[in-house]
């Protein structure tokens, strides 16, 4: 029988029912092979809707989803049931289901659970056969994507509204990202309203509480009739949409959480959990699940009972079986009841009566099969999502090079198709000699697009340039090779009087339009003292906490320092200022786990724009070269955004995916270039070429030998040539005489 695109994504739940009945032994071989081979397919796998693209009350129950993430934290393995035997009723025929990416015991008609009473104890170790691992993931949308990341994402997929457009929604004008956004949260408030008004204010007070219509049946012993009522709330217990925004970013956990949008999930993945870390950037593929009723489970990862202690007092949570309750409309629904007792209920219990990650908000998805992400850009191929099994063995930074090396070779053949040559006569051998001369003149499409963009500087657009392909690549003893952190200054300013917007605001909004994740951090004392940096554990809660630097690799952040004016650092900006210290000095950070400190490497591309040298220190200082005298916002943009026109869309998009590609180039130093770069270096310290007669430090050495490094990238190439090495020393004597 044919198994449709509506069957394994609208309703996988079945193909895994019919896989583990047909050969329950090679269940796992056969279900990774059947998913595996469905994504082969571009169509197919554009066709299962990806949450970050669709809002989650249009996606139905149980279907396979995707999802575009990075991993905020991690709980520890947890034991459940992979298969459970089950009676029939009637015949008492006994029949084995499998349990896996199931959150609940899913019984046939006419089956119950069975539980063997009669075997002796050795027989039944045999049961212990059946536990198996599952790890869970708190994972959150990606931090500062591009919107333009999101716009192509969301244009490739095939998925509209259940895979199948409605007729009545064909003729509808289709929402704006905005008005998208604003339904979302709204659907995101009203369903946490509901959440946190299922605890009543009243005392004294016994209730059972439906989990799925949020309805409160209030029983009364003076009465022998029981009413259902609607929980309503009184004008004191209305929560504000604004304080509820910023509840639904702390619960999710975003980094940014200002700025962030979308929906955190609890993934659960059953292999490969142990090559994920916190931070990757990872796709899930899973069963997704938002029942309600989960919301008011034992959660798997507490080890503490379902009791809430206040003033000496236990408040027991009963959950009894399913009923049919009936409200005054006559309206049935099949919930299952909770008795709740409670004296007094506070906002200290509260938050343990109610669920950490309630599903209305945190839903939950079964990972069936995953990959790392190695870049967010949808302009990149998928080749490295659909590797086979028995390549997964292979070395992860060898599956790394072998993409990189691919989609270059396939960028150089774009750039050649665009100018109409013959791919067919060209061997991957020559494929960069023929292609040199169109990388070159797109090399100065960048330059020149810089250029206007850092008001007509060309050497800090080159700089610029090489700071976008950084990439820390060796970590060797306390030396970290690669990292370059860049000090632009003589940042003009704007009146304040006025309330037009910054040199940084626009900067950073051309910016945001060719790298694939960044964000803005205005740098003042008041940001400083009163933001949170650093991701701290809450052992209260059992979670990480996240803080805005808790970013993944490659991720652009572009600090503001204009704004900074005199005052005072307190104990949490002095700790904040010295974290950037360090992430800047070391590319790495710590996160505070109360009792401890835990070390993560971080690799970060920081970009600092101040009116004088930064406090905070750099790899690189330059000084902009431009003689405004004030900044003019308005003609600004007007200059930039023909950048940006639709016209030049194609250019645009390969100067994306050039910086996407190029920074992973495989660098290598040759042994006679080796000795020529040993020499002059050794000619260079003898003489002086920076400000006030000082030779050239250790710094500058190591720095020469970077900008020398990404010049070299720039063009293309993975070997430095002497070209290369000639221009990086002369754009670094230029900037060390006439540039700090």
């Amino acid at each position: 029988m044919p198994v449709f695109i509506e069957d394994w994504i609208k309703n996988p739940i079945s193909i895994i029912n019919n896989i583990f009945d047909n050969d329950s032994e090679n269940f796992d071989s056969k279900l990774d092979e059947f998913f595996r081979s469905k994504l082969m397919c571009e169509k197919d796998y554009q066709s299962i809707p990806c949450i970050n693209d669709v809002a989650l009350h249009e996606l139905t129950p149980n279907c396979l989803v995707r999802y575009r993430c990075m991993i905020q934290d991690s709980f520890d393995p947890v034991y459940f049931t992979n298969v459970q035997t089950v009676k029939n009723k009637s015949t008492g025929q006994l029949k084995k289901i499998c349990l896996k990416y199931k959150e609940t015991i899913d019984l046939p008609a006419g089956y119950e659970v069975w539980e063997d009473t009669v075997s002796t104890n050795d027989k039944k170790l045999n049961h212990h056969a059946n536990l198996q691992q599952r790890t869970t993931f708190f994972c959150v949308p990606i931090p500062g994507e591009a919107q333009w990341v999101k716009e192509l994402s969301r244009a490739k997929s095939c998925y509209v509204c259940g895979t199948i457009a409605d007729e009545r929604t064909v003729d509808k004008r289709p929402l704006e990202a905005d008005e998208a956004m604003e339904t979302n949260q709204n659907n995101q408030i009203q369903r946490i309203e509901q959440d946190m008004n299922i605890v009543s204010q009243e005392k004294d007070t016994d209730y059972t509480i439906c989990k799925v219509c949020y309805k409160t049946k209030k029983f009364n012993p003076d009465e022998e009739t029981e009413t259902v009522t609607y929980t309503k709330k009184t004008k004191n217990e209305k929560i504000t949409e604004n304080n509820t925004n910023i509840h639904l970013n702390l619960l999710n956990n975003f980094p940014l959480n200002k700025n962030e949008n979308g929906s955190a999930c609890l993934v659960k993945t059953y292999e490969d959990s142990e090559k994920y870390k916190i931070n990757d950037l990872v796709e899930f593929i899973g069963i997704f699940n938002q029942d309600p009723s989960l919301a008011f489970q034992h959660d798997e990862h507490r080890t503490d009972s379902l009791e809430v202690e206040h003033e000496r007092k236990t408040q027991e949570f009963k959950i009894h079986k399913e009923n049919k309750i009936e409200d005054e409309n006559h309206h049935l629904c099949k919930c299952t009841e909770m008795d709740i007792h409670i004296t007094k209920v506070t906002e200290h219990s509260k938050k343990y009566i109610l669920s950490e990650f309630p599903p209305s908000l945190v839903p939950r998805i079964h990972c069936i099969t995953s990959f790392s992400l190695l870049s967010n850009n949808p302009l990149l191929g998928r080749e490295s999502k659909v590797e086979k099994k028995e390549e997964m063995q292979v070395e992860q930074t060898e599956q790394k090079s072998d993409y990189w090396s691919l989609e270059y070779n396939q960028f150089l053949r774009s750039l050649l198709k665009e100018s109409n040559q013959n791919l067919e006569l060209i061997d991957d051998s020559i494929l960069f000699d023929q292609s040199q001369i169109y990388l070159n003149k797109l090399r100065n499409e960048i330059i020149l697009m810089f250029q206007e963009i850092l008001l007509g500087d060309a050497l800090a657009a080159e700089y610029l340039l090489m700071h976008l392909l950084s990439s820390v690549f060796m970590r060797k003893d306390v030396t970290i090779l690669g990292k370059f952190c860049l000090n632009i200054t003589n940042i003009p300013l704007v009146d304040k009087k006025d309330n037009s917007k910054t040199f940084a605001d626009c900067f950073y909004s051309a910016l945001s339009k060719i790298v694939p994740m960044s964000h803005l951090f205005r740098f003042s004392i008041e940001n400083m003292n009163t933001s949170n940096l650093i991701p701290n554990k809450d052992y209260t809660k059992d979670k990480l906490i996240s803080g805005m630097l808790q970013l993944p690799e490659l991720f652009h952040l572009v600090i503001d320092e204009t704004l900074l004016n005199a005052g005072e650092l307190k104990q949490k900006g002095l700790i904040n200022l010295n974290s950037l210290k360090e992430i800047i000095k070391w590319q790495k950070m710590n996160y505070d786990f109360g009792f401890h400190q835990q070390e993560f490497n971080t690799n970060l591309r920081m970009l600092i724009l101040s009116e004088t040298k930064s406090i905070l220190t750099s790899d690189v200082q330059l000084k902009l070269n431009h003689e405004l005298g004030k900044f003019e916002p308005e003609q600004y943009e007007r200059v930039i955004n023909e950048f940006f026109h639709e016209e030049k869309l194609n250019l645009i998009n390969y100067i994306r995916k050039y910086f996407s590609i190029l920074a992973h180039i495989d660098y290598k130093l040759s042994s006679s270039m080796q000795q020529l770069v040993e020499n002059d270096l050794v000619q260079i310290r003898q003489t002086h070429l920076v400000k006030n007669k000082e030779k050239m430090s250790f710094e500058d050495f190591h720095t020469l030998l970077v900008v020398a490094r990404l010049q070299a990238i720039s063009y293309g190439k993975s070997e430095l040539t002497i070209p290369e090495w000639n221009r990086a020393k002369s754009l670094e004597i230029e900037r060390l005489k006439n540039r700090v």
